[in-house]
């Protein structure tokens, strides 16, 4: 499974800035209307860099004035990049697209620019001293943008918090080009001068800490390096660490369950909520919308994560809804899509709080612990509040269907009653590299008069299973791909389920109820 390097995340965000808005990016519907969107994602696909600059080139000349016309010039220039037989090549091309990098852009250029060259497929050929010269040149003038009040002015506020955040991995560039010059020592330097500076450690760092630690044959250290980069998945860090584990330990013995353990973690501390004296019932509803091909995801899924684990069910029902947005889902079902119309929402990460939307973005898991900080403050402000309804909920696993009780105190006439079927944890490794999934909503009802006088209901998972299994398929037809993994299949052992009153217009939850399924 391919990860996502962060030169491909820096890339969609060039190519977020490239287009009108986020919309363009991620909206179904605008995609759908569009033909030359469509076939520009088609021609991103393709693995022979020749052909698809050739494909490129053909709907640039198609469509000569669409509005997608900068993204298709950066993704020829990137193409042809890719197909670069030495560093002079490169830096011409660079300087083509630098000549359009305005603002932002132009400082998300020099990241860019710098992992163009450091993890290009010919860098083995490359001359390395031209290597190191050109990355410590775009490192210095990235960092020198980044310290400069004028062009700070010019950015808007939350790309300048996204600048700050990212800023120190021109020190992991300089680093990587050191290390590839088998300058040892300046590379060292330069991984600490990035912690120094206020980089976040992940994939790239421990990765290349452990290559270094590796050519210095300090085993130990480079193992530790390269396992906390295998549990993000990063490169070929996994079979790497596991190598270095049977040369120090004598065998493989103990290497997977540690690593399938150390993914299952919440990565920081959770601590505990003990609710006071003052709680009244009231259970705050967490929706994500999410997806495992979705690298910023990652902070919001581990930081959900982490409510789970500090608050547990009786005071936080959280639901995860999967997309592939932007890349695709197999966990994703008919009543995701539903669910993300009802809301609008269009791109991921996105999480409410009681029908609200209150999250700010998404992150790496470094950022996992700000972002479980971030949600817990959200719970702590709504947990305290008196609920508009007590509300009961039992369920009972019954052959291949789950029949639900439920009960509320009092009718409120302008909320839907909302159930929904969901698996506690489903394993599988995503292009973002989180492994294990929690709380993956697998159906959903909203409840008709009948079920309501009857204070029952029930799921059909083999009818679940197979609308999950309809909409991959429409889903493929839709991309012109095939998923090499297909999870529409329930666990029935790992079920629960969550009942919740929203205001059917202005979407506020009242309150929630969740329930194991009981075999």
């Amino acid at each position: 499974m391919k990860i996502f390097s962060f030169r491909a995340l820096l890339i969609v965000f060039l190519l977020f800035f490239a287009l009108s808005s986020s919309a363009v990016l991620f909206s179904q519907q605008r995609a759908d209307q569009s033909p030359e969107y469509k076939e520009f994602l088609s021609a991103l696909r393709i693995e022979d860099l020749n052909a698809r600059v050739k494909e490129l080139e053909r709907i640039k000349a198609a469509y000569p004035n669409s509005t997608y016309l900068p993204a298709i010039e950066n993704a020829i220039i990137r193409a042809k990049i890719g197909l670069a037989t030495d560093v002079e090549s490169i830096l011409q091309l660079q300087k083509t697209a630098l000549q359009s990098a305005q603002g932002a852009r132009r400082i998300f250029s020099y990241y860019i620019f710098c992992l163009d060259i450091l993890e290009h497929k010919n860098l083995a050929q490359f001359d390395k001293k031209k290597v190191t010269q050109a990355v410590e040149q775009y490192a210095a003038e990235g960092l020198k943008l980044a310290s400069d009040p004028e062009f700070l002015k010019a950015i808007a506020p939350d790309q300048q918090e996204y600048l700050k955040s990212n800023t120190p991995t021109f020190y992991l560039a300089s680093a990587m080009a050191y290390l590839n010059e088998d300058i040892l020592e300046k590379s060292m330097k330069a991984l600490e001068d990035f912690k120094k500076n206020g980089g976040m450690p992940g994939g790239l760092y421990f990765y290349t800490l452990a290559s270094a630690y590796a050519k210095s044959s300090r085993n130990k250290e480079a193992l530790d390096a390269y396992f906390e980069a295998a549990v993000e998945n990063y490169r070929d860090s996994v079979s790497k660490a596991r190598e270095l584990w049977e040369k120090v330990y004598g065998s493989s013995q103990g290497f997977e369950s540690k690593l399938e353990a150390r993914r299952q973690e919440v990565p920081f501390h959770a601590e505990p909520f003990k609710p006071s004296a003052e709680w009244k019932g009231k259970t705050v509803l967490a929706e994500l919308f999410t997806g495992s091909g979705c690298s910023p995801c990652v902070g919001t899924d581990l930081g959900l994560d982490g409510l789970i684990k500090a608050y547990g069910s009786m005071y936080v029902a959280v639901l995860e809804y999967h997309l592939s947005v932007p890349r695709p889902d197999p966990m994703m079902n008919m009543v995701t899509r539903k669910r993300a119309q009802f809301y609008g929402v269009n791109s991921a990460p996105t999480i409410f709080f009681d029908g609200e939307n209150r999250g700010s973005g998404g992150g790496s898991r470094q950022m996992a612990e700000g972002k479980f900080k971030e949600y817990s403050a959200e719970v702590n402000a709504r947990v305290y509040a008196l609920p508009e309804a007590k509300l009961k909920v039992s369920a009972k696993l019954k052959g291949d269907s789950v029949e639900v009780k439920f009960s509320a105190d009092k009718e409120i006439p302008a909320a839907d009653y909302n159930l929904a079927l969901v698996q506690k944890e489903e394993k599988y490794q995503g292009g973002n590299g989180i492994v294990f999934h929690k709380m993956v909503v697998r159906d959903f009802l909203t409840l008709d008069a009948a079920a309501l006088k009857s204070e029952s209901a029930q799921f059909s998972i083999p009818k679940a299973e197979q609308d999950a299994e309809a909409r991959l398929s429409q889903h493929e037809k839709e991309r012109g791909f095939t998923f090499k993994e297909r999870h529409s299949k329930i666990d029935r052992q790992n079920l629960m389920v969550v009942f919740f009153l929203q205001d059917r217009d202005v979407k506020k939850v009242y309150n929630a109820a969740v329930a194991e399924v009981k075999k």
